[in-house]
């Protein structure tokens, strides 16, 4: 993430002249669900059940904030855009955004909706993480290798499927429950797909309404 979003805020510190309230708070609430990510499952390898349980609480709070902040963020990326890229441009970017929002909200759902159910708790919560691989690994493909931007998400799209397609596949050789992995695969794949089409007439009349009704 830091690699990836060195040149476009990190970089900026203090002034930070590109960056506005919104994404500020939208980046210290993704940080703040990545270190949840990174301590919880630590609190289970060490046994320490209840207060992972009393930590998790701070989900309820942390999901719905940082859907909220995904919003909004696509909002403000959109009207920026309006004077520096084409419409056709501009409503294809929106897919990055809708489908993030989309898949975010899904998976922290159903992580939440089986929290008493380890096994698919665990797995919606780790393809939360898996979705900061576009976001971060795409901007750094893009700042270190100059890659276009299709490009690079397209790049990170195939390694996000690679890495669910693996984990699915372990499930299915170890008969766990692969439904989790599997629905989980659909939603990346359906996302990657839109991104695939992102100036078809499909995309653009879906993108244009989208704006007249939310934005």
């Amino acid at each position: 993430m830091q690699w990836g979003f060195y040149d476009s805020y990190t970089s900026q510190f203090p002034t930070f002249e590109n960056a506005t309230t919104v994404i500020h708070i939208h980046g210290a609430l993704l940080m703040a669900w990545l270190v949840l990510l990174v301590i919880q499952p630590m609190l289970i390898y060490f046994k320490k059940a209840k207060l992972h349980r009393t930590i998790g609480k701070v989900s309820y709070i942390l999901g719905p904030l940082i859907i909220i902040s995904m919003f909004l963020v696509g909002k403000g990326s959109y009207w920026r855009g309006v004077d520096v890229f084409s419409e056709v441009e501009n409503l294809g970017f929106m897919a990055l955004d809708i489908r993030g929002l989309i898949t975010f909200a899904i998976f922290w759902a159903l992580a939440m909706g089986y929290r008493k159910k380890s096994a698919a708790h665990m797995r919606y919560m780790i393809a939360t993480a898996i979705l900061a691989i576009g976001p971060g690994v795409g901007r750094g493909l893009v700042a270190s290798f100059d890659l276009p931007l299709f490009t690079a998400l397209t790049i990170t799209d195939i390694l996000d499927l690679v890495i669910v397609g693996v984990l699915l596949g372990y499930d299915l050789v170890k008969k766990n429950d692969f439904k989790p992995y599997l629905t989980v695969f659909l939603l990346l794949l359906g996302g990657s797909f839109l991104w695939q089409i992102n100036e078809s007439n499909f995309w653009q009349n879906f993108a244009s309404y989208y704006v007249e009704l939310f934005y």
